[in-house]
C-alpha cells in the first residue's frame, strides 16, 4: 500500500473518531444567579460547564467561596458527587448549608490536599480513575489553589526563598496531565484563585499568583470584585453587591458582565439580582444601584423592596426569571448580517 493511501486512511479514521468523541458541553451546574448563568452559557439553564476547568478569582471578600459552595450544592441536587478540597481549612457546614450544600449527605466528600502534587497525582487521579463512577457528574472545588505549596516549597527553609517557579511549574504540569481525563470523566475542576498587586507596573493592576498555567488551561475565567456594601436601617453592613466579569469563555460568549447580591444571613439573592439587571437595562446609562427605585415589571413601576415583597407573595420568581432571560437576549442581540459562506 502506498504512503499516501496509508496517510489518508489514518486521517479518515482520526476524523471519524474525533467527531464521535468530542467532549461537547451538554450539562451545566447552576451558579444560583440567573444573570451569571446566562453570562457563561448564553442560554438558560446554564452556568458552569460540566467536565471543564474553571478559574474563579478576585480580591479578598469577593464571595469566591460563596460561588464555589453554591455551584457544589447545585451539582449535589442533580445527583452528582461533590469533592470539596478545603485547602485553607475554613469550610463551615452551616455556611455551606446556607448556600445550598449539604455536608451530611453521602454525595459530599471533604478533601484536604497538602501540596500541589497531592492534589493532582493523588486526589484528582483517584477520582478520574474510579471506573464505578465513570458516567457520574462530579465537581471538585479547590479552595484555594493559591494556598497550596509545592513539595519543594514545603520542604525548603523559609529563609532560602519562596520557590514560586517550582509551584507554577507543578500547577501547569498537573493541569496538562488531567485536562483530557477531566472532560472524559464528567468532572469539573473549580479552582478558586486570589489576586495580587502587580508590582511590575505593566499590564493589569491585579494578577493571579502561581503562574499562568491555570489561566491558559481554564475553559472559563470568572473575575469577582466587591462593588457596594448593603446596609440596613441601623447603618450596619448586612450584605454585598458583587460585580462579575467573564474574562475568558470557551463554553459561550466571553466578556459578559453583571452584578449579583449576597445577604450574609440569607445567601445569594437571585430575585434582587434579576431586578437589578432589569433596572440597569431600563434606565440606560449610569449605575443601576442609584436608580433601583425605577423598576418596571408587569406593566407597573415600583421600588425594589416593594417588588421583592410582591413577587414572593405571589410566587412570581419564575415569571421574573423568564423576563430576565428575554431581556438578556434582546440586550446582547447581534446585528443582522448576511450569512457568511466559507
Amino acid at each position: 500500500m502506498e504512503k499516501n493511501e496509508v496517510l489518508k486512511q489514518i486521517k479518515d479514521a482520526s476524523n471519524g473518531s474525533k467527531l464521535k468523541n468530542l467532549p461537547s458541553v451538554h450539562e451545566w451546574f447552576s451558579t444560583g444567579c440567573t444573570v451569571l448563568d446566562l453570562a457563561i452559557a448564553n442560554k438558560f439553564p446554564g452556568g458552569i460547564p460540566v467536565g471543564r476547568i474553571i478559574q474563579c478569582y478576585g480580591g479578598t471578600s469577593t464571595c469566591k467561596s460563596v460561588l464555589a459552595t453554591t455551584v457544589s450544592g447545585c451539582a449535589q441536587r442533580k445527583g452528582g458527587q461533590v469533592y470539596y478540597n478545603d485547602v485553607e481549612y475554613t469550610l463551615d457546614p452551616a455556611f455551606a448549608e446556607l448556600y445550598g450544600l449539604d455536608c451530611s449527605k453521602d454525595s459530599f466528600n471533604l478533601l484536604n490536599s497538602l501540596t500541589i502534587e497531592q492534589l493532582f497525582d493523588k486526589d484528582v487521579k483517584e477520582i478520574v480513575e474510579d471506573k464505578t463512577q465513570l458516567k457520574t457528574q462530579k465537581i471538585m472545588c479547590v479552595d484555594s489553589i493559591t494556598a497550596l505549596p509545592s513539595e519543594t516549597e514545603l520542604e525548603a527553609d523559609m529563609e532560602k526563598g519562596t520557590y514560586g517557579t517550582s509551584r507554577a511549574k507543578q500547577i501547569s504540569v498537573g493541569l496538562r496531565k488531567y485536562i483530557s481525563r477531566l472532560a472524559n470523566n464528567n468532572m469539573t475542576l473549580f479552582c478558586i484563585d486570589q489576586t495580587r498587586d502587580n508590582i511590575t507596573g505593566y499590564g493589569e493592576k491585579e494578577v493571579t499568583s502561581g503562574g499562568r498555567g491555570l489561566e491558559f488551561y481554564s475553559s472559563t475565567r470568572i473575575y469577582l470584585k466587591s462593588d457596594t456594601k448593603i446596609v440596613n436601617s441601623a447603618k450596619k453592613v448586612i450584605g454585598l453587591w458583587v460585580k462579575f466579569i467573564i474574562k475568558k469563555n470557551k463554553a459561550g460568549v466571553p466578556l459578559r458582565d453583571g452584578r449579583f447580591k449576597i445577604l450574609f444571613d440569607y445567601g445569594l439573592d437571585d430575585l434582587a439580582s434579576n431586578l437589578y439587571f432589569i433596572s440597569e437595562q431600563q434606565n440606560g446609562e449610569g449605575p443601576a444601584k442609584k436608580k433601583l427605585t425605577k423598576i418596571k415589571f408587569k406593566g407597573e413601576e415600583k421600588k425594589l423592596s416593594t417588588w421583592i415583597d410582591y413577587i414572593e407573595e405571589n410566587n412570581l420568581e419564575e415569571e421574573l426569571q423568564q423576563e430576565v432571560i428575554k431581556l438578556w437576549h434582546e440586550t446582547y442581540k447581534a446585528p443582522d448580517r448576511k450569512t457568511r459562506i466559507w
